[in-house]
């Protein structure tokens, strides 16, 4: 069953649902959101850079296994219940790229029910978010003392951090440098979401600097001023 080409989303298979990947759909990558300005008695556009990327659709085309234990009624109730109960960005991942996933949500209106039992099949269109993620870029990497990390893609990422240490403490990141003030025990910061925390309390008062840490491709300097026990950063390496 292993072997058997499939998807993970909300971490579950696609093979639980009896629903084999039978054609992964051509995607465009994502293109940069830019806007083109025509000015009269100027020729070319302006170009204006609006600093993102565009989402992604990525489409899916599965078979129904014959061997599913579920009638069509209550695997169409199932799939539902595993695609829509639940609304947001989640990992999306299939068995062609094992290094890779996407963070991808789910809100078409296929009549999932009508599509199985007339034709043993299912096309399924995920909305995902721009940029790749590695599975490599999620394991924490803890430091002791000042150190490097090296991104090995082509874009920058936006890691999640955690500085385990109290009092008033500054964090540099190559020639960035963000000041922490009264910390207690330690403070998270999330450059994806753009927020520090330490649990489910908000911290970004305590937070200055320009922006958040950003990890650039090649080595990125790591270190900091303070009383810190241990500085754990979980890269999230990415590329499109």
């Amino acid at each position: 069953m292993e072997k058997l080409p499939f998807f993970m989303f909300k971490d579950h298979s696609s093979l639980e649902f009896g629903l084999l990947i039978t054609e992964k759909g051509s995607y465009k990558g994502a293109s940069r959101d830019v806007s083109y300005t025509s000015v009269p008695g100027r020729s070319g556009d302006l170009i204006t850079d609006n600093g993102r990327y565009k989402n992604i659709s990525v489409p899916y085309k599965c078979n129904l296994l014959n061997n599913t234990a579920f009638e069509f009624v209550e695997l169409a109730h199932k799939i539902k219940g595993w695609l829509l109960a639940e609304q947001g960005y989640f990992p999306l991942w299939d068995s062609y790229d094992g290094k890779y996933f996407r963070l991808g949500s789910y809100s078409d209106e296929v009549d999932i029910e009508q599509e199985l039992r007339d034709l043993g099949s299912l096309s399924l269109s995920f909305n995902c978010k721009p940029f790749k993620y590695s599975f490599e870029g999620q394991k924490p990497v803890v430091f002791t003392a000042t150190g490097s990390l090296y991104n090995a893609e082509y874009y920058p990422s936006a890691p999640y951090i955690k500085i385990v240490g109290s009092g008033d403490i500054t964090l540099t990141v190559n020639n960035d440098s963000f000041t922490f003030s009264d910390i207690d025990e330690y403070i998270e910061i999330d450059s994806d979401i753009m927020n520090a925390y330490k649990g489910a309390q908000p911290q970004n008062n305590k937070m200055t600097g320009a922006g958040f840490p950003i990890l650039l491709p090649g080595s990125n300097v790591i270190s900091w001023v303070g009383n810190v026990e241990q500085l754990e950063i979980v890269p999230r390496w990415c590329c499109l």
